[in-house]
Formats: structure tokens, sequence, C-alpha cells
């Protein structure tokens, strides 16, 4: 009973450290060079349409103006999408940005680049 108990503990265990270890929390960095006041920027699961909280808790983002957000990112899940809302109240998206690679996400012109497609 005791190697039972012993053999599930430890499995357990190393569950658990499989998973802390593929999940770290990052810092990142957006900077807004969509050409526009944005006043809200969310992430969602690649393809999943399930937008978390505004990461900006500071208010709006002038144009040319970054600011910094952390983010708990799995390993094996590294792609989001971002949307960002413009003052004129429009969604802009930006699809498989991924996130174990680059630490630093800009928010392009939609006028100017196609990866910031409006819905």
């Amino acid at each position: 009973m005791k190697r039972l108990i012993f053999a599930a503990t430890t499995l357990l265990a190393l569950c658990l450290f499989t998973e802390v270890s593929n999940s770290q929390i990052t810092s990142y960095s957006v900077t807004n060079s969509s050409g526009m006041i944005v006043t809200g920027v969310s992430l969602s699961p690649n393809d999943a349409n399930n937008w978390g909280l505004n990461l900006n808790t500071a208010g709006n983002i002038d144009v040319d103006k970054s600011f910094e957000f952390t983010q708990t990112t799995d390993k094996a899940n590294c792609k989001y999408d971002i949307r960002y809302q413009a003052e004129d109240g429009k969604y802009y998206y930006i699809q498989d940005v991924d996130l174990c690679n680059s630490k630093t996400i800009t928010l392009p012109n939609p006028a100017q680049d196609d990866r910031g497609k409006m819905k």
C-alpha cells in the first residue's frame, strides 16, 4: 500500500512539475503604430474568439506610445489573436501572434497593413 501511495504521489508531482515548466509569466510591450488612439487591447487563444479583459489598465494609448502587460504563456499554446479598438469604436485584429518567440507587439495601421483586419 505504501508503494502505491508513493508511486501516485511521485506521478502527481511529476505532472505538476511538467505543467509548471510549460507555463511562465512573461512581460510584453505593445506599441501603438495604428495611426489612431487605441482605447483597448485584448488577447484570445488563436481562433478561439474568446477575448479577455483590456490589457491596458492605464487608459488610452496615443499614437506611437507603448504599454506593458504580463501574461502567463503556455509553451504548448503560443499562438494568440490580438484585438484592439480605436477611438472610432471599430475593432481591428492581428492573428497568429506567437507570444513564445516575441516579447514585443506592434499594433499596425490597418490602412497600410492587412494584418490589422477590421471587423
